[in-house]
């Protein structure tokens, strides 16, 4: 294998001027870039990417730390994520936390010790005191954690309103509010508690649930059932996609007639909302924009920029399906 002394031979430059070349510092002529280039095409020379990326003070690897990326959101906005830092010339490093606070802290610790470029953060079960310590540029979705974090999130309120609105024109009597927010610092709360509000102002019968985060996606069917068992009478159910899903599901083994005596509306627009029968309707954040925003925001500070404020996305729009009565 080819060695940069060898190109430097070739070249008949010093290894200095080779290394010069390759990471475009200083003034070099044409014609010793002609004979470097040359020289490493004929070896076929493969720089030592590690090497120029410690010299540049960039690993361009950047760390997502999501809950589960199996869930559909996480999936979706990941994939998103990882196209974008691409075309940036990143790499992304996933890791799960499972909402496991000891998970994610080794997560942390690991991403320290390899040198990530930055984190995305979408989850939150630490002290904001070990998120400020890490010394790293960090963007958080959905979580409000400090001045010096950036925060990058959908018009929640808006959605929670949009959902409302739905539920109360479809006549709905007692309604389950299924919260799978495992932090009322998070911002995707305000669509819960906008839900709440507005449809107990209309007079209508609205129970919150708050969902076992730590449940794992082959757990959601059975606690679904329980749900339906627990809370006897419910007419429809709020909450996100998947959710909602096994919620369509339940009804219709259990003879429940959909919109007629159950009604639905799911929340973040992902590919469970477009295949579940009958039709979802759900309120769709705009996840590839969260995705490009928070790339956006978190490549601005490690080039040094200094980010004030949050990013509320506020295109978030209700698509109507037949879990609910045509308008």
């Amino acid at each position: 294998m080819a060695t940069i002394k060898d190109v430097a031979q070739l070249a008949g430059v010093s290894v200095t001027t080779v290394s010069r070349v390759l990471n475009k510092r200083g003034y070099i002529s044409k014609e010793t870039y002609e004979l470097v280039y040359d020289a490493i095409k004929q070896l076929n020379y493969i720089p030592n990417q590690l090497a120029r990326n410690l010299y540049k003070q960039r690993t361009y690897y950047i760390s997502l730390i999501v809950p589960d990326s199996s869930n559909p959101f996480w999936a979706e906005i990941t994939k998103y994520i990882e196209f974008n830092l691409y075309t940036h010339g990143y790499k992304l490093f996933l890791c799960n936390t499972n909402d496991d606070a000891n998970r994610e802290r080794e997560n942390l610790r690991m991403m320290r010790q390899n040198m990530v470029d930055g984190i995305i953060l979408a989850t939150h079960m630490l002290h904001p005191e070990e998120y400020q310590n890490l010394m790293l540029p960090i963007v958080s979705l959905d979580l409000t954690i400090s001045d010096e974090i950036p925060v990058v999130y959908s018009n929640h309120a808006k959605g929670g309103h949009l959902a409302a609105q739905e539920l109360i024109r479809s006549g709905c009597k007692r309604v389950l509010n299924v919260i799978a927010v495992v932090a009322d610092k998070s911002p995707s709360i305000q669509r819960h508690t906008i839900v709440t509000q507005e449809l107990r102002a209309h007079g209508i019968e609205c129970i919150e649930h708050m969902w076992d985060t730590n449940a794992g996606m082959a757990e959601y069917y059975g606690r679904i059932e329980h749900l339906f068992d627990q809370y006897p009478g419910i007419d429809a159910i709020f909450s996100e996609d998947i959710i909602v899903m096994y919620a369509i599901k339940c009804a219709n083994e259990r003879g429940l007639k959909i919109p007629e005596a159950f009604k639905a509306v799911g929340y973040d627009g992902t590919l469970m909302s477009k295949i579940s029968y009958p039709s979802m309707t759900y309120v769709a954040q705009p996840i590839r924009k969260l995705a490009d925003q928070l790339v956006e925001v978190l490549l601005k500070k490690i080039e040094g920029q200094e980010i004030k404020g949050n990013t509320i996305l506020d295109d978030v729009f209700l698509v109507h399906g037949d879990t609910t009565p045509p308008a």
